[in-house]
């Protein structure tokens, strides 16, 4: 990732050192049979380094945060959305 950014390759080591940790967490959101039973989730941030989601056409919503405005992202089918989340922009 350093070396796409036109940044030294261990530029990255200050931050999560060389045994850097992997946390992977999988979800799987389904649609909601009673949307109007309940409040959904809060806009939020993710507090990681990078966030990686398989969306799904039936349950769409994702939206980024940029500027203080939030963006919808488009589902393409098959695609991986890749997210430089809150630490990793830091």
């Amino acid at each position: 990732m350093a070396k796409s950014l036109d940044l030294k390759e261990d530029s990255f080591l200050d931050q999560h050192g060389k045994q850097g940790s992997m946390e992977t967490r999988f979800g799987f959101y389904p649609r909601c049979p009673r949307p109007d039973q309940v409040y959904g989730v809060h806009p939020h941030t993710d507090r990681t380094t990078i966030t990686i989601l398989l969306p799904d056409r039936d349950v769409e919503g994702l939206q980024v945060g940029k500027d203080d405005q939030w963006f919808k992202v488009p589902v393409i089918p098959g695609a991986l959305f890749i997210n430089l989340s809150d630490y990793g922009e830091v």
